[in-house]
């Protein structure tokens, strides 16, 4: 006589692994409250017995969209919004997670509390020290504008090197030779894949970059645009020669305009400017901004997407770095010829506000 095959359910489950129901159902619906060796033992019997609870059919998967910062920046803006243009195509949800940088412990917790499936990090450099421990908890993770090794992350990068590359070939290709670097004061791969750019190009027409054409800090705490402000300012003080300078973002040049008007400096005449990303408000400005094209908002929908691949059929996470260009727009122009000398305390060396 045939045996009756074994119901297999959450208390079945609990059984054989000595512990709690509850403790088995915080783990399959990714709830705080039980350790990573209980969710993965637990992970280990779904497998075994081909096991899948019945949630309700209004329940979508959720992940956690997770950020370092409160505010939201035009760059951070763009990624959400392509997040959010895909999880409006009604397959799974989407929670905002804001988390401090400095309390990486504490994030997979929160994610679990959420009862969130999967998570796409925004900058994740602020997140560079928790990450492992993160990606070893088994949650799908999805890095924007970053590259990882570690297993079971994926990513959507861009290539910064080449479009800050193209960017710098064009102001040496109509004559700059004293161009000046705004670079980021976050720590990303990409900021520093911007920075070797701007030395690369240099050296490429025989130039040894001269340290002070490049700035990346600030004494106090600033927006991106009042840091461009500051940080022109201040490199015109050192530098007052230079001819173009090289934003490491949109932000940056924005501010670094403003001050180039208070100083007396002409756009494009004078000053050339360029900037990164390709923000809405980057043709607005006046002149309108060179810029490198980066589609933030395709870099959040492909995030979005991979996932819900993940979740809905274990399709593997992409490892994808999006193309950039260059949008030559009024901000560039061959260097100027006459004679300049900026009258560099007409700004003050810390930025407003």
């Amino acid at each position: 006589m045939s045996r009756k095959p074994k119901t297999v359910s959450v208390t079945s489950i609990a059984a054989e692994l000595g512990i709690s129901p509850s403790a088995v159902s915080r783990a399959i619906n990714n709830r705080a409250g039980v350790s990573e060796t209980v969710r993965t033992r637990v992970a280990g019997l779904l497998e075994k017995y081909h096991f899948r609870p019945a949630y309700p059919a209004s329940r979508l998967p959720r992940i956690a969209v997770v950020s370092g910062r409160g505010e939201v920046s035009p760059y951070l803006a763009g990624v959400l919004s392509g997040i959010y243009r895909y999880v409006q195509k009604g397959t799974l949800s989407a929670t905002a997670v804001i988390h401090p940088t400095l309390e990486t412990g504490k994030l997979l917790d929160l994610i679990r509390d959420q009862q969130c499936s999967g998570v796409i990090l925004l900058v994740p450099a602020h997140f560079a020290e928790g990450l492992p421990k993160l990606a070893d908890a088994g949650l799908p993770i999805m890095l924007v504008d970053e590259t990882t090794s570690l297993p079971g992350c994926g990513f959507i990068d861009n290539d910064s090197y080449s479009g800050a590359l193209e960017a710098a070939r064009f102001l040496t290709g109509i004559g700059h030779r004293r161009i000046g670097c705004l670079g980021s004061r976050t720590p990303t791969e990409n900021h520093r894949q911007r920075f070797l750019a701007w030395r690369n190009a240099l050296a490429e027409i025989g130039l040894d970059p001269d340290p002070q054409l490049h700035l990346n800090s600030c004494p106090v705490s600033c927006n991106e645009m009042e840091y461009g402000r500051y940080a022109l300012t201040e490199l015109l003080k050192d530098a007052p020669d230079i001819t173009a300078v090289m934003a490491a973002n949109d932000e940056i040049a924005a501010g670094a305009m403003a001050a180039a008007r208070q100083l007396g400096r002409k756009i494009p005449e004078e000053l050339s400017i360029t900037g990164f990303d390709d923000n809405p408000f980057a043709v607005f400005l006046e002149p309108p901004l060179t810029t490198v094209r980066h589609d933030m908002e395709q870099a959040g929908y492909l995030a979005a997407e991979a996932l819900d691949a993940f979740l809905q059929k274990k399709t593997p996470l992409p490892r994808t770095i999006l193309p950039t260009r260059l949008v030559v727009r009024n901000s560039c122009a061959p260097p100027y010829r006459g004679s300049h000398s900026p009258d560099s305390s007409s700004v003050s060396a810390a930025p407003e506000g």
